[in-house]
C-alpha cells in the first residue's frame, strides 16, 4: 500500500469531485456504490488513483457528468424560480400546488411509459415550471376576478413561449426550455404557441399537456369548482387525438 500511495499519482475525494465537476456527496455515493474503486490510507482515508478515475470517466456509463446531482441541481432551481409566484399572493399558492402535482403526476406517467431516465427527469422538472411564464403576463389580467376578453386571453396563451425564452435565459434550465413552450400545443395542430401537430411535439411536453389539464380540472380554483376525477378523465378522454395523445391519455387513465 506504501509502495503504490507513494509511486502513484491519487486524488483525494474532493479532489476528484473537483476534476470531474461532480459534488463531493456524488463521488462518495459512486465509492459506496463499489463504481469506483479506492485504496485507503493507514489512517482510513479514501484515496482514488488517477488511473482508475480516467477508467471510469471512459466507461460512460459508471461516471457520467450529468449524474442525479444535476437534475437535484435543476430541480432546486426550479423551485427557487417558483418562489416569484408567492408575489401574486392566493394565486401564487395555487401556481405552486398546481406545479407541484403536475410535476409529480408527469413523473409518474414518464416512468410509466418507459421513457429514459433523462427524459423521465425531465418530464418531472418541466412540470414544476411549466407556467412560470405566467410571471410576464399582466397582473391585472392574471387577478381579473371575471371573464376575460378575446384580447386578454390572447395575453395569457403567450404564457408557454415567455416561459421558454425566461428558461432559456437561465443555463441550468435551457434543457427543458422547450418542454415548456410546447405544453400547450394540441396534436391536432390548434394548440398554441406555434401551433405544432403530431410527432412534432415532443412526447415531454404531451405528458405534461396531460398531467396539466387533468389537475386543472380537479383543483379548486379562484374562478370555478373542482369537477369529479371520473368528468375530468371523461374530458381527457373525449380529446383524445385531438388536444391529446391517445397512448398517452390510455395510461394516464390507468395510474391516476
Amino acid at each position: 500500500m506504501k509502495e503504490r500511495l507513494e509511486t502513484d499519482v491519487y486524488f483525494t475525494p474532493r479532489e476528484a469531485a473537483k476534476h470531474l465537476n461532480l459534488s463531493l456527496s456524488a463521488i462518495k455515493n459512486y465509492i459506496y456504490a463499489n463504481k469506483l474503486k479506492t485504496l485507503k490510507t493507514p489512517g482510513g482515508h479514501h484515496r482514488i488513483s488517477k488511473i482508475e478515475l480516467l477508467a471510469a470517466m471512459g466507461e460512460g456509463e459508471a461516471l457520467p457528468v450529468k449524474t442525479e446531482d444535476y437534475f437535484a441541481d435543476m430541480e432546486d432551481c426550479c423551485m427557487a424560480l417558483m418562489n416569484v409566484y408567492k408575489l401574486l399572493g392566493e394565486l401564487g399558492n395555487f401556481f405552486i400546488s398546481h406545479s407541484v402535482r403536475v410535476s409529480e403526476a408527469s413523473y409518474k406517467l414518464s416512468k410509466a411509459l418507459g421513457l429514459s431516465h433523462k427524459d423521465i427527469l425531465q418530464a418531472k422538472m418541466a412540470g414544476l415550471v411549466h407556467d412560470i411564464g405566467h410571471m410576464a403576463i399582466d397582473r391585472r389580467i392574471l387577478l381579473k376576478p371575471g371573464s376575460l376578453t378575446v384580447q386578454e386571453y390572447e395575453l395569457i396563451k403567450l404564457h408557454p413561449a415567455r416561459g421558454e425564452e425566461l428558461l432559456n435565459s437561465i443555463k441550468g434550465l435551457k434543457e427543458i426550455a422547450d418542454i415548456v413552450g410546447q405544453h400547450h400545443e394540441r396534436i391536432d395542430g390548434t394548440g398554441y404557441s406555434r401551433g405544432l401537430k403530431g410527432k412534432d411535439i415532443k412526447k415531454t411536453a404531451k405528458i405534461i399537456s396531460i398531467a396539466e389539464a387533468y389537475d386543472s380540472m380537479v383543483s379548486d380554483y379562484f374562478y370555478k369548482k373542482p369537477v369529479s376525477r371520473e368528468m375530468a378523465i371523461s374530458e381527457i378522454m373525449e380529446e383524445k387525438g385531438m388536444q391529446f395523445d391517445s397512448e398517452l391519455v390510455d395510461i394516464f387513465i390507468k395510474i391516476i
